[in-house]
């Protein structure tokens, strides 16, 4: 099992130093991202298909503070210094008593107010934000599962956008240099989505969720068994191991040293397969570097699958096991076993 820190951006990385402050942090970098004309253009073009007229967007200040103490994250201002766009950067932060009404009364007519918030929050952040500016209950025809906007009572345009998409309009328009500022924000928020608390569903509330959890320890172990009694694993001398992120057992396979389990980071990414279990094989402190290449090698080829089965995370290869649904137990258990039999074979042919 390996730390994986490693995959941050520099500037996740650096926020992840400074926890209590990663919404400043990114608030911050999005102010700067939008000090380039592209992004900034690229910004407008969704307002303007919002339904807000916004013009152009000449300038963006972070902590602007109104006459009535509001103080949204970035306001943006048109060529004559007025306000035409205001944005709150949300992760999972609730509503402050001036969000949405206060920001919106201070708009003038026909202007933008955006919020930007993680995927997984549009639906229900959307509901409470229409429900306190007394949007009625019509939706607009120009929704999306990530972007929606809504004429409020005051003639201003009240928005809503999650993160990924935001970023994905910003960095279509981006030149390079501004590409990897935006690919650095987008670290941030990802890390940040990831490590947040979800808000609880009703569902995940019942006996289903701890048995599920503790039906996928009791396959580790059962998995790891079998694929010892079928000669592709050795765990002699090796112990099973349980942390806050993750639960499995070491061992080898084809002689080199392993650890699978349960790893709920990776589980978590959303950028790699779904599933649980994960074959994890890393570089040893006393093992020659030439050593670990061979092996990144010899898995080489399900790095380069279309979708792929092993990711090289530098000094580690992470192996999802994919596991068959609406099975019985002893079918999921010899998908186990066949994965760690691909992984030993092609270990083994580059021996």
């Amino acid at each position: 099992m390996t730390d994986k820190t490693d995959r941050d951006t520099l500037l996740a990385h650096i926020a992840g130093m400074f926890s209590s402050r990663s919404e400043d942090i990114a608030v911050e970098a999005l102010a700067h991202i939008l000090k380039a004309p592209s992004p900034r253009s690229a910004l407008e073009d969704a307002l303007r298909q919002g339904g807000a007229e916004v013009g152009s967007i000449a300038a963006v200040r972070t902590q602007v503070t109104g006459e009535g103490g509001e103080r949204p994250d970035l306001v943006g201002f048109d060529r004559n210094g007025r306000e035409c766009v205001m944005i709150e950067a949300k992760f999972w932060a609730g509503l402050t008593e001036n969000q949405p009404n206060a920001y919106l009364n201070r708009l003038p007519l026909r202007k933008a107010l955006l919020f930007v918030a993680p995927a997984s929050r549009i639906e229900p952040l959307w509901d409470e934000l229409r429900r306190r500016a007394r949007v009625d209950g019509q939706r607009s025809a120009s929704e999306t599962t990530e972007f929606k906007s809504a004429a409020t009572g005051g003639e201003r345009r009240m928005m809503l956008i999650s993160w990924p998409y935001l970023l994905d309009l910003l960095e279509s328009a981006a030149d390079s240099h501004s590409a990897v500022e935006i690919q650095q924000l987008r670290g941030l928020v990802n890390r940040m989505d990831q490590n947040e608390f979800l808000p609880l569903r009703l569902d995940e509330l019942s006996p289903e969720f701890p048995r599920r959890l503790l039906g996928l320890q009791g396959l580790v172990r059962d998995a790891v068994g079998r694929a010892a009694a079928a000669g592709c694993a050795d765990t002699s001398n090796r112990s099973v191991r349980s942390w806050a992120t993750a639960y499995g057992h070491y061992l080898r396979v084809a002689g080199k040293e392993a650890w699978f389990g349960i790893d709920h980071e990776l589980w978590a990414q959303g950028s790699y397969p779904d599933t649980p279990l994960w074959l994890e094989l890393a570089q040893s402190e006393d093992e020659e570097g030439n050593l670990f290449a061979k092996v990144r090698g010899a898995l080489e080829p399900l790095v380069q699958r279309d979708p792929p089965r092993c990711f090289d995370g530098g000094n580690a290869l992470f192996v999802p096991v994919m596991l068959p649904t609406g099975v019985e137990r002893d079918v999921v258990l010899d998908a186990v076993v066949e994965c760690f039999q691909e992984i030993a074979r092609l270990i083994e042919a580059s021996a």
